[in-house]
């Protein structure tokens, strides 16, 4: 009986040579390639088959997956993440700058103010409207840029 390089037998089925010796093994690239045959599929890189059936549900799952998206994307369920960290980046120096111009606003207003109550008092206003301020921003979020709400100082 004649025996045949494994490289070449690897390289003319399309496997590795692992592949190949652990065919041999189980009886011969041939028995394995009839199977594939047998099962009308194709040979997978972990050794098993996958049928065209089988491969033509998968894309067509696939493809159902990405219209669903689309259409989600047109109904405006879902944003882009690079729009929603844009968003969230404003919101977030919008705050910041609320939270910092309460200081500079609110110390003219302290000065010579001896009541702690009325200190407190004073903080806890200015704080909510700063707070009332970033959530008629948040409400108005959608409005087009004509339909813009007015901006406080």
């Amino acid at each position: 009986m004649a025996t045949v390089d494994v490289t070449k037998v690897a390289s003319a089925l399309n496997l590795t040579e692992q592949r190949v010796q652990q065919l041999v093994k189980e009886g011969m690239p041939i028995r394995y390639l009839q199977q594939a045959l047998e099962k009308k599929a194709v040979p997978t890189l972990d050794g098993g088959f996958v049928g065209e059936r089988e491969e033509r549900v998968r894309l067509l799952r696939a493809d159902a997956d990405l219209r669903e998206m689309e259409l989600a994307k047109e109904r405006s369920l879902v944003i882009a993440i690079a729009d929603y960290e844009r968003t969230l980046a404003d919101l977030i120096l919008t705050t910041k700058a609320r939270i910092m111009a309460i200081p500079p606003r609110l110390a003219p207003e302290l000065v010579g103010e001896t009541s702690r109550v009325m200190i407190q008092a004073k903080l806890e206003k200015a704080c909510k409207e700063s707070l009332a301020y970033l959530a008629r921003m948040e409400n108005h979020k959608n409005v087009g840029p004509a339909e813009s709400p007015k901006r406080d100082s």
